[in-house]
């Protein structure tokens, strides 16, 4: 078994030796050999057959770089053969890339106040809806605050009953003034006594009926006076007492008229400044990261803590969502979700802004976060970005909207796009631009962080001689084309120009209007390889 192995071992040094060497004579020799019986000066007829000639290893290597096939052969291998010819190369750059998350759909959630978190409810790989609630936190500030907005909507609450009754003692009182102005009787200004006035209505009749009585005790004594049955003296007090209650009222009626606009106006002021104090603490609850449902919410915990003192009629339809607001009788739900409210005062919601899939997680059940930092990142992979390194050489090439082919490697297919971007400056430190492309990416497939090469047209080009790239094989480092010629298939040395996927440039060893061989020309390149090898065995190389 060893001596078997042994010898396989050393035929096939032999082989790789016997196709190295065969190859390069062919390339040492050219093409030319393979015609050396057309040459002039050299008659292979004057040579003794028993002295040895100098051109048979070289007939040798001729019949090596001659492939000879039958209609059958040609037929097995898949031979084509086509005229050369020029044609059109589409000038291609090739440059790195590496795909990367679609900033603009990426989100980093940062809570708005400090808080410990009490539910967790997003993983990392988790694909969550704009507005679902990905974590709860409790923020003593938050609590605070909404305190403070209970505080304030109450006060509000309380100064709009303060003003309607200013208003409603404000009307009645300039009721009563116009009613006084026609100097009623007493009897008609006790019918009023059921309006609402507060003090204001005692003052202004007492001070009425003082008028009223000192009126009538004047006018009594001044007829007693002028038939001088009442004394002098007492004419004089009757109308001192009389000026004097005159003076009282008038000065009483301006005193309530100033009263009750004045308290009027202060109603109205306090209400305002409660307002403003309460759309403060509703803005600060904002900035805190309450949504505008949560400010909603936070009002009918605020009524469910203070029903109206009117009485209300009991409601006895089970689907309505206001029985919980009446004043007659909060339902034992209504208590229970109250508490729960109350509990949870402090907590706030985090919220996702749009779809989109969590790949980063900073939280855990219990922590403390200082809103500081991201609790979450979440990106919407429904698409991605391909940002490309253009090089300095390359930059007058490159322009924005220019089509890309882009390949991220085997097993995941091209994918095409347009350049969206295209950096003004370039990097310090790499000496590139930055160019963007911006890819679809509905099934994922294409994961930020990979790798990938960009392909990107610049034009197209004329050469006289362009054919596939299929046609050129290597040998021995040595690029050749199969000539179709009367004698068989005939490998020649070419020079190459520019090349893309699939045409290359021929600068010489192929003209145009000559055959060659398209397709196939791997299998012929196997033909002298193969007979090669078996040559210089033969020759004893």
């Amino acid at each position: 078994m060893r001596n078997r192995t042994t010898l396989a071992i050393l035929v096939a040094a032999v082989a790789v030796l016997g196709i190295s060497n065969a190859w390069s004579r062919f390339s040492r020799d050219g093409y030319a050999m393979a015609q050396h019986d057309d040459h002039d000066g050299h008659d292979h007829g004057d040579h003794d057959d028993d002295e040895p000639d100098e051109h048979d290893d070289r007939d040798d290597h001729a019949a090596e770089s001659v492939v000879r096939l039958t209609s059958d052969e040609r037929v097995k291998f898949g031979v084509t053969v086509a005229t050369a010819g020029s044609g059109q190369l589409t000038a291609l750059i090739r440059l790195p890339g590496e795909l990367a998350l679609n900033a603009d759909r990426v989100a980093h959630i940062v809570p708005r106040a400090p808080g410990i978190a009490r539910e967790v409810l997003a993983r990392v790989g988790d694909n969550v809806r704009a507005g679902e609630v990905m974590a709860w936190l409790e923020s003593a500030e938050l609590g605070t605050a909404k305190v403070d907005y209970l505080a304030k909507l109450a006060e509000v609450s309380c100064c709009t009953v303060d003003l309607a009754r200013a208003q409603t003692v404000h009307d009645n009182t300039v009721q009563l003034l116009g009613v006084l102005k026609s100097s009623p009787s007493l009897e008609t200004l006790r019918d009023m006594s059921g309006t609402a006035m507060g003090e204001n209505r005692s003052i202004l009749v007492s001070a009425y009926a003082e008028l009223v009585l000192a009126e009538a005790a004047y006018l009594r004594e001044r007829p007693l006076f002028e038939k001088k049955i009442a004394s002098e003296r007492d004419y004089q007090t009757a109308e001192a007492e009389f000026k004097k209650a005159d003076a009282l009222y008038a000065a009483t009626r301006d005193s309530i008229d100033f009263k009750i606009l004045r308290d009027l106006l202060e109603a109205k002021r306090s209400r305002r400044i409660r307002e403003i104090e309460l759309t403060g603490a509703r803005r600060r609850l904002f900035l805190l990261g309450l949504t505008t449902e949560g400010v909603a919410e936070l009002d009918d915990q605020a009524q469910l803590q203070n029903p109206p003192t009117t009485q209300q009629v009991a409601c006895t339809d089970p689907n309505c969502k206001n029985c919980a607001q009446h004043g007659a009788g909060v339902s034992d739900s209504g208590n229970v979700d109250l508490h729960k409210a109350e509990e949870r005062l402090a907590w706030y919601p985090l919220r996702a802004p749009f779809d989109a899939t969590v790949i980063e997680k900073h939280l855990v059940l219990g922590e403390k976060h200082g809103g500081e930092s991201d609790a979450f990142t979440v990106a919407d992979l429904a698409s991605v970005w391909v940002n490309i390194a253009v090089y300095q050489k390359d930059l007058p090439h490159v322009a924005k909207g220019m089509a890309v082919t882009i390949s991220a490697g085997t097993g995941m297919p091209s994918v095409h796009g347009t350049i969206a971007y295209l950096a003004p400056v370039v990097d310090e430190k790499t000496r590139t631009a930055l160019a963007r492309v911006v890819l679809p990416n509905p099934d994922g497939r294409l994961r930020p962080g990979l790798f990938v090469s960009a392909e990107i047209s610049i034009g197209q080009k004329g050469a006289p001689v362009v054919i596939p790239k299929s046609a050129v094989q290597r040998v021995a480092d040595t690029r050749v084309v199969f000539l179709d010629t009367a004698e068989g298939f005939v490998a020649t040395p070419v020079e190459v120009g520019r090349s893309n996927e699939s045409s290359i440039e021929i600068l010489s060893g192929l003209v145009a209007g000559q055959s060659y061989v398209t397709h196939g020309a791997f299998e012929l390149k196997a033909k002298i390889v193969t007979s090669g090898l078996g040559a210089h065995a033969g020759h004893g190389h």
